[in-house]
């Protein structure tokens, strides 16, 4: 399959923000899927990732919002403007229906994402890999971000999609009462969630390591691609989703 790849920088102000970008073999413009990481920085994982959600018919572009060659050093110095120059930069291209677009988070990248999709109008599908949406020691530490920490998860009624969450029960890092306290408020401001609990599994199960469970991962990830396509597809190809799947 002829994908193309391609190393891009985003210009945030006078931040740079370096990210990858698969476009799809065939004709365009594909939807999109943004792609954020979590604490432990741009990874091959997320490498992968572009590259499979490319292989499954959508361009891809995932950021490096802090760390390696990025400008933030750290996750608590990314500002809204370096995920929109990602938006932006996805907006010139032709390959790109910038209107169908994604989001998919993993642990802090998760809550990240979830902040993203109320403030990125063309949000259509975010999906929510084990995300750290907690107060302290997690939204918190995103001192740049409009968050409310009287209610840190009042941006949900500025969400205008679904959403859709994997999580392990099992949780040592972070815990699986963030997603269960997001259901609570997207169930309090009207949002379709769809939340996948695995009951034995803990952080990260879908990367390779001690935690990975491949039977899971599979599963996660055959949920995603049914989610994203049945919402990022053209509105009159899409038929809805089964949570019941």
């Amino acid at each position: 399959m002829a994908i193309i790849q391609q190393e891009i920088t985003c210009q945030a102000g006078g931040t740079k923000v370096p990210g990858l970008f698969y476009e799809p073999d065939g004709k365009g413009p594909f939807a999109v899927v943004m792609v954020l990481h979590g604490s432990d920085g741009f990874k091959s994982n997320h490498a992968a990732i572009v590259r499979k959600l490319a292989e499954a018919g959508f361009a891809s572009l995932a950021l490096t919002w802090f760390g390696a060659s990025a400008e933030r050093a750290h996750w608590d110095q990314v500002r809204q403007e370096d995920i929109l120059a990602g938006v932006a930069w996805l907006k010139k291209s032709t390959a790109v229906d910038c209107n169908r677009l994604g989001l998919i988070g993993f642990s802090r990248g998760g809550g990240l994402a979830l902040i993203m999709g109320s403030l990125i109008p063309e949000t259509r599908a975010i999906v929510n890999y084990f995300g750290l949406t907690a107060w302290k020691n997690g939204m918190e530490e995103f001192r740049n971000l409009p968050l409310n920490q009287s209610e840190p998860l009042d941006f949900v009624k500025n969400i205008s999609c679904p959403i859709l969450s994997f999580h392990g029960a099992k949780d040592t890092v972070v815990s699986v009462e963030n997603t269960l306290e997001l259901d609570r408020s997207c169930q309090k401001y009207g949002l379709d969630h769809t939340v996948i609990l695995y009951s034995d599994l803990d952080h990260s199960f879908i990367w390779p390591g001690d935690k990975y469970d491949k039977q899971a991962h599979a599963d996660a990830w055959d949920k995603t691609l049914l989610f994203l396509r049945t919402n990022l597809s053209a509105k009159e190809e899409s038929h809805g989703y089964d949570k019941a799947g």
